[in-house]
């Protein structure tokens, strides 16, 4: 009985898997503030103008809330960004500027979010949010350092760049970035009306307008902070990472970045979040307006650029699928897989990998936490045949809810290995004929949780490395051990953005480049880390992604 109650609350939460995977400046001053000791100047002239930021505990600095766009606002609502205005005197850039319109994931039983970042807290319903923040090391440079610009994940829906503290990285010897991008029907809502108005007549894809918009103030500015414009690193981590990918097939973003990180999402496998076609997105996007009370299309540009930004983020999670980019405009104009089969990519170095657990978080927030699990036996196997209708009974007996220690555990080995592992790998294979490419897999089975999980064991679930690479106030403290992984992917990641190759001078284990022919993905995890030959095997790899469908 259990699992027909369960079953259609766990399948309806899902399919919002989806929007969930792929997460205010102060008046300005004229004094001029000076260095502290070990500080780099707290003031620094960008182009628009001066800014003063803030000395950090390490002897860093951080400069947090710079405009790199115009508020897309009013008549800029659902067009490319324009560039920011100046301004006269030092412009305060000691505090965050508030994140793009968005719910709060506050889904917890107890009211609490089910990430730990502000943004997932507070929510937003602002749309003048193009800002982003900047982290320098503590130590003096003796030439321009190389420079990491990070895109949030949320499912291009949640999220912020001041959810995440570049000081441990910039301690490395990085410039780090973090970005604020238009999300959810802001950043990627196509209709016919919206691409009628377009010089390319074309539309959607604002929030990755937004990200290379990021990506070209760097270029002009970065220098300033230290920077070299001429060793950028674009990152992110599922829907960033997802970005990440688009960007790499994007021909807009042609020499804005020299090397890639891929953490947890990709776009250029079969099994992975592809954009949608133009059509297709319009058409969505015709759905969309028309739940919003603007289905004539004629007048649905204004009337839609009426509708309150409360009300255009209160529409459904599951009512479109993942909020990504589609083909058709000028920055992505054919998907990535047929760009990378016509040679029309960025083709930079690429560190990627995944997390060996990715799936049980979401096992463990929609099927125990907000679904009524865990599940039974029963409704496991219902749940795949919804889910796979066509391959069912070939998953149920590649996965047997017999071989796990639960059905649940069973469904997150599933939707690890189908989502996240096997597409990543995918994505380490492309890349590997043209480029260097630097394939890992984090598994710290004791990785700090992000929420409770009282019948799924969490592992190395999806986004838990991030505490690893930027430090976070909502998760319990890392180990000893789990401090010194911390301090050899800090490394890797500092010296791949500087020279395109995670390996150089110290004690940490030789990371060996990915080929095809060898398959050999780096292990991350705590006191031992060391390449392994056994990804494809553990994550089934071969039934996910057989020959016939290999690149």
């Amino acid at each position: 009985m259990r699992s027909r109650s369960v079953l259609p609350t766990v399948i309806r939460a899902a399919l919002a898997v989806a929007a969930l995977l792929l997460s205010l400046t102060a008046a300005p001053d004229t004094a001029a503030a000076p260095a502290g000791p070990g500080h780099g100047p707290l003031v620094v002239r960008p182009a628009q103008g001066a800014v003063r930021g803030a000395a950090g505990d390490d002897g860093g600095r951080v400069f947090q809330g710079i405009p790199f766009a115009a508020p897309p606002t009013g008549e800029l609502r659902w067009r490319p960004p324009r560039p920011a205005a100046s301004w006269h005197g030092v412009r305060n850039a000691t505090e965050p500027a508030g994140p793009c319109a968005q719910l709060p994931l506050t889904l917890l039983p107890d009211g609490g979010p089910v990430l730990p970042g502000d943004s997932n807290r507070t929510g937003s319903t602002a749309e003048d949010c193009l800002y982003l923040n900047v982290w320098t090391p503590p130590r003096p440079a003796r030439g321009p350092l190389p420079v990491l610009v990070w895109l949030h994940g949320g499912g291009n829906a949640y999220g912020a760049g001041s959810d995440y503290d570049g000081a441990a990285l910039a301690a490395r010897g990085l410039v780090v970035v973090t970005v604020n991008y238009r999300l959810g029907a802001l950043g990627f809502l196509a209709h016919p009306a919206l691409s009628a108005e377009s010089a390319d007549r074309a539309s959607g894809d604002y929030g990755l307008m937004d990200q290379q918009a990021a990506l070209r103030w760097v270029r002009h500015n970065i220098g300033a902070f230290g920077g070299d414009r001429n060793r950028v690193t674009l990152g992110g981590q599922s829907a960033g990472s997802v970005d990440t990918c688009l960007h790499i097939a994007s021909p807009t973003a042609k020499r804005l970045f020299h090397r890639a990180v891929q953490q947890s999402g990709s776009c250029a496998s079969e099994d992975a979040a592809a954009p949608l076609p133009l059509a297709a997105a319009e058409q969505r996007g015709q759905s969309f307006a028309a739940s919003m009370g603007c289905a004539d299309p004629k007048s649905a540009p204004a009337c839609l650029r009426r509708v309150p930004a409360t009300e255009l983020i209160r529409s459904a999670p599951g009512a479109l699928p993942l909020w990504t980019g589609n083909t058709g405009p000028r920055i992505l104009p054919v998907a990535p897989r047929q760009a990378w089969a016509t040679g029309r990519v960025n083709t930079v170095p690429t560190l990627s990998g995944s997390t060996h657990d990715e799936y049980r978080y979401f096992t463990a927030l929609y099927v125990d936490l907000l679904g009524g699990g865990p599940l039974t036996p029963p409704a496991y196997a219902a749940l795949i045949r919804a889910q796979y209708p066509a391959d069912a009974a070939a998953v149920l007996a590649r996965y047997p809810a017999s071989a796990y220690a639960s059905p649940n555990l069973a469904y997150a080995t599933v939707g690890t290995d189908q989502k996240f592992a096997c597409p990543a790998r995918a994505d380490s294979r492309l890349y590997s004929g043209r480029t260097p490419v630097y394939a890992y897999e984090f598994n710290d089975p004791q990785a700090p949780p992000f929420i409770p999980a009282p019948h799924t064991p969490q592992g190395a679930f999806h986004a838990s490395e991030l505490a690893y690479l930027f430090p976070m106030d909502g998760v319990p403290p890392l180990t000893p051990a789990q401090r010194r992984l911390s301090h050899t992917m800090t490394g890797y990641w500092a010296r791949f953005a500087a020279t395109g190759d995670p390996n150089g001078p110290g004690s940490a284990p030789r990371w060996p480049r990915y080929t095809a022919d060898r398959d050999r993905i780096q292990v991350l995890a705590p006191d031992r880390t060391a390449p392994t030959g056994g990804f494809a095997a553990d994550h089934q790899c071969a039934y996910w992604q057989p020959p016939s469908r290999a690149h």
